[in-house]
């Protein structure tokens, strides 16, 4: 089962919008704050917040409310 919540997880991250994407891996994956990832993009830091928020959002929407409950769990 964890399996298939991670597969589900995966497939919703790739199919994010490149931007919200980057954003978010950089965020969960390299911790980066805001203010890091938008030195290292190159963007302004309301930016980065509007994509990270948005990628959340579009996973939340992409994803059964089970497997976000314990993919936040996880991550605390």
């Amino acid at each position: 089962m964890a399996r298939q919540e991670l597969a589900l997880l995966e497939h919703a991250i790739a199919e994010l919008p490149e931007g919200c994407r980057t954003v978010l891996l950089l965020r969960k994956v390299e911790l980066l704050s805001h203010r890091e990832i938008a030195d290292r993009l190159g963007y302004r830091h309301q930016h980065v917040e509007k994509q990270h928020a948005r990628a959340l959002r579009l996973l939340r929407a992409a994803l059964p409310a089970e497997t976000l409950g314990q993919t936040q769990e996880a991550s605390s």
